[in-house]
């Protein structure tokens, strides 16, 4: 079916992120590799701490003295650790690497909900479609992930 990937469950764990001391290079490079997936202001959130070495304070710079919402340095610092989070799980590497083998709205689901990290309701309504067709594709996205991850699907 889809062949017999390996997931390293101890790579999908997050390593502690401590942004006050260093990153392995390997592990940032690694964020920044996956990040190409991500939109692009969460692209380039990672690009800059973890690629170009700025800090959050640095970043919210950029956005001006009267940040936008969710631009300030403590949401951003929070919105970082998230993302980290997401790309370090198992389930976004199978989207990444497994979602053009899947129908199209299969495909547009998990780009939106696990790729993208939209909400269900999000992705309903930026897809234009159900929130059940929205949850009933995610489920089977979910269930591929705890298959694969288990070991049963060879």
């Amino acid at each position: 079916m889809l062949g017999s990937p390996i997931i390293d469950q101890t790579a999908s764990r997050t390593p502690g992120l401590d942004l006050r001391i260093g990153f392995r290079r390997d592990l940032a490079q690694t964020l920044v590799d996956r990040a190409r997936h991500l939109p692009e202001p969460d692209r380039y959130l990672i690009e800059g701490v973890f690629r170009d070495g700025r800090s959050i304070a640095e970043l919210a710079a950029m956005w001006g003295d009267n940040p936008e919402p969710g631009r300030s340095p403590k949401s951003l610092r929070r919105r970082l650790h998230r993302l980290v989070d997401r790309l370090n799980s198992p389930r976004y590497l199978l989207v990444a690497e497994y979602r053009d083998r899947w129908a199209p709205m299969r495909r547009r689901v998990a780009t939106a909900c696990v790729l993208h990290g939209m909400s269900l309701r999000e992705a309903a309504d930026a897809l234009d479609t159900s929130l059940h067709t929205v949850r009933r594709h995610f489920d089977a996205v979910v269930a591929i992930a705890d298959a694969l991850r288990g070991g049963v699907v060879s």
